[in-house]
């Protein structure tokens, strides 16, 4: 049997996962392509598309496994490895395992791992901590939020042992550093992501308290907030004098004796003779002295704080409040009474958490809003510079779509049906008696707009009015003029 010349006979793909081949497969049929997928994972083309095959798979980010796993290590035999080439091995398994788990999360096409696994020096009692690095890479324009990156990073450190989550960096192809170990940018980032979230919460929370009460649309606020980015370490030791304890006693005692004699008699020979009496005039003189040491030991007692401020603690809070102003039955604006701003103050500072000692700023005042125009602007009707309000621009839209709808109507009429010609008749006459009607109820600032776009909206209206009494007409009108379109 001859095979034909577009047979799957090149190799594409080889060991492949079953997700991944069933993927591959149904892409490339997908394209027209002849495949054969076989049951070890791999997938045959035709030869000569290989090449472009794998290029183009290759940008859409298939196959999504992530490199080899815990494959390698049955791939050669422990007794043909050295120690150091185990290590090498186990290492790059577990960098395809981790790289595997991350292109599974929502967005990641591709990931690249790399972690490094310090060994201890000689003479040292401890080895280096371990680091990691990821690359990942999106689909289309996707970024990486900080969440996923935190994801990561939390994985990436629970699979390697000794290694904390802060000594893990993330980054995508671009360069952009989308986590590190308290990288200037990185931290910026995840600052401004939290003084964002913050400024938003709070101004939702000031709108949605205000809105019930001034009105929807008539409350605008702004929040700024200003978050601590630097981790400040605090430490303070206090002593009481009166709160002293006894810690040693030491009681030491002296005594002192002395004597002094004075004018001794000399010796001469009538002291040896019996029956002598020897004058004695001397004198004797004695002294003692005692002394008392006693040394009393108090411990004093101390206190010791030490406080710790994570980066992310708020600083300030700033809140600005805008209300719009009052309008009175005359429709002149008037500014809201001070009382009532200093209550809706009081409400806002409760919203926003107010902190005088932190510095907060809360500001609530009244301004008239101006009103809302439509899309499109136009120009003024006098030299004055007066600028048409919403209800003449509305007026001058469907007189212009008056215009244009008259004009189609005129030019189809002649060729429309006996129904297209009763019902442009009963517009007419409709919009002749609705214009009548209109024109006496119409105020100074529609007649501005001009008598002629004043006619056209009437007529509109009572057109409208036709088509919605008479659909099946209006149905059968609009009809015959596409049938009369297609045919000229």
């Amino acid at each position: 049997m001859a095979r034909s010349a577009n047979a799957p006979a090149g190799l594409l793909y080889a060991g492949l996962e079953a997700a991944d081949a069933g993927r591959i497969a149904a892409r490339l049929e997908e394209l027209k392509i002849p495949v054969n997928a076989r049951g070890d994972g791999s997938i045959l083309v035709p030869a000569e598309q290989v090449a472009r095959l794998r290029m183009q798979l290759a940008a859409e980010g298939l196959p999504q496994q992530g490199g080899a796993g815990y494959e390698l290590l049955d791939q050669a035999s422990p007794m043909q490895m050295t120690s150091f080439m185990q290590r090498v091995q186990r290492l790059r398994a577990l960098e395809g395992e981790l790289a595997r788990t991350i292109i599974t999360m929502r967005g990641i096409r591709a990931a690249r791992v790399h972690i490094v696994l310090p060994e201890r020096e000689s003479f040292s009692r401890d080895a280096p901590p371990p680091t990691a690095s990821i690359t990942v890479t999106t689909h289309g324009n996707q970024r990486l939020g900080a969440a996923q990156a935190s994801a990561i990073r939390l994985l990436v450190a629970g699979a390697v042992p000794r290694l904390q989550q802060e000594d893990v960096s993330v980054v995508d192809p671009t360069g952009v550093v989308l986590a590190a170990d308290g990288a200037a940018g990185a931290a910026a980032g995840r600052i401004g992501e939290m003084r964002v979230a913050q400024e938003q919460a709070l101004q939702k929370a000031v709108l949605d308290l205000l809105e019930p009460i001034v009105g929807r649309g008539k409350v605008r606020a702004v929040a700024s907030v200003e978050i601590e980015g630097a981790r400040i370490v605090a430490r303070a030791e206090t002593f009481d004098p009166l709160g002293q304890v006894e810690r040693g006693r030491q009681v030491q005692g002296e005594q002192e004796t002395s004597e002094d004699g004075r004018g001794q008699a000399p010796v001469t020979v009538g002291q040896n003779l019996p029956n002598q009496q020897v004058n004695n005039n001397s004198s004797r003189s004695a002294s003692s002295s005692q002394r008392n040491n006693e040394t009393i030991n108090y411990e004093i007692s101390s206190k010791i704080e030490e406080t710790t401020r994570e980066p992310g603690a708020v600083k300030r809070v700033s809140v600005a409040v805008v209300v719009d102003g009052l309008t009175d039955a005359a429709g002149v604006a008037q500014t809201r009474p001070k009382d009532e701003l200093d209550r809706l103050a009081m409400l806002v500072r409760s919203a926003v958490g107010f902190s005088q000692a932190r510095g907060d700023i809360v500001t609530v005042d009244t301004l008239r809003f101006l009103p809302e125009e439509g899309p499109g602007t136009l120009a003024s009707v006098d030299g004055a510079g007066t600028s048409l309000g919403t209800t003449e621009f509305a007026l001058l839209g469907g007189g212009a779509l008056l215009l244009g709808g008259s004009s189609l109507f005129m030019m189809r009429r002649r060729r429309s049906r006996r129904a297209a010609e009763q019902a442009a008749a009963e517009a007419a006459a409709a919009a002749a008696a609705a214009a009548a009607a209109q024109a006496e109820a119409m105020d100074d600032a529609i007649a501005t707009v001009g008598q002629d776009i004043q006619i056209r909206l009437s007529s509109l209206n009572a057109l409208h009015e036709i088509i919605d009494s008479r659909p099946e007409e209006a149905l059968a009108v609009v009809r015959t003029w596409i049938e009369e379109g297609a045919q000229a």
